[in-house]
């Protein structure tokens, strides 16, 4: 009987904590990347992309509260959930299985970067093995790329912004990058984007709403059927015209799925 009992109390407390996760409300988290996300003289968080997340929470009837924190602290309480949406982040094969996606929410071209006065050329991503130095800040998925396969002189600072003072002051001669990732940093330095050149261009990569695991399928696909709503009627391009390129916008513009290979069935 006692054995029974036991059971049943198990049972009742193990249901009564499943409960709890689910009524846990979402939790928003994003890092500091004007013009997307950034801290206004009042402490909100605000940015094309942060006000684009926040409408599509609305329409959602969801509160709009977004939470700014170091990229490493968001994407590591991502990892953990429960009920957690990072945003924005890039969709990879090694990222696939742990997390839940939405998206796509922008698509960037990665690139290695170096001063507009260098005389560095390369014709092969092999040659960049040999250079002084390349930063990519931790956590980013193009460092992670090349730590994977095998470059040795990586810096991986914690914050972007390092990156461009480690390649000013000749510590590194390249700076992996997005299109659109390392603007504000220029801006902020008082230099515009004539003041870097890149010498080596990457592949596309799509970036999304990431997702805690423990999140339901029920709920990513609202999310999802949103998000392709707001791209149809305009609502996402009105939010990114006059901070983000033309054709990143009209690419974003359709809903739809990138062809991601690891997502691809094999060949009969």
């Amino acid at each position: 009987m006692w054995r029974r009992l036991r059971t049943v109390v198990a049972l009742c407390a193990s249901l009564w904590s499943i409960a709890l996760v689910a009524a846990e409300p979402l939790r928003v988290l994003t890092e500091h990347s004007p013009p997307g996300e950034y801290l206004d003289d009042n402490g909100r968080v605000t940015g094309a992309t942060a006000e684009m997340v926040r409408a599509l929470m609305q329409r959602q009837g969801l509160d709009g509260d977004i939470s700014l924190l170091p990229w490493a602290r968001a994407y590591a309480l991502a990892l953990e959930g429960p009920n957690i949406m990072l945003f924005e982040t890039t969709r990879t094969a090694e990222r696939e299985a742990l997390f839940k996606w939405v998206g796509p929410v922008k698509r960037v071209v990665h690139g290695l970067y170096a001063l507009a006065d260098s005389e560095l050329e390369l014709i092969s991503l092999d040659q960049a093995r040999n250079v002084t130095g390349i930063c990519a800040y931790l956590g980013g998925s193009g460092g992670d790329q090349l730590e994977a396969l095998g470059f040795t002189n990586l810096e991986r600072p914690a914050q972007p912004e390092q990156c461009l003072r480690m390649l000013r002051h000749g510590r590194v001669a390249l700076w992996l990058s997005s299109d659109i990732g390392h603007r504000p940093y220029l801006l902020d330095a008082g230099l515009d984007e004539t003041a870097l050149r890149r010498v080596y261009s990457l592949e596309h990569r799509y970036l999304y709403l990431a997702f805690s695991r423990d999140v339901s399928d029920a709920t990513i696909a609202d999310w999802q059927a949103t998000l392709d709503a707001m791209k149809t009627d305009g609502t996402l391009a009105g939010y990114y015209r006059g901070h983000y390129p033309a054709s990143m916008i009209e690419a974003l513009s359709h809903p739809g799925q990138p062809d991601f290979p690891w997502l691809q069935s094999p060949s009969p």
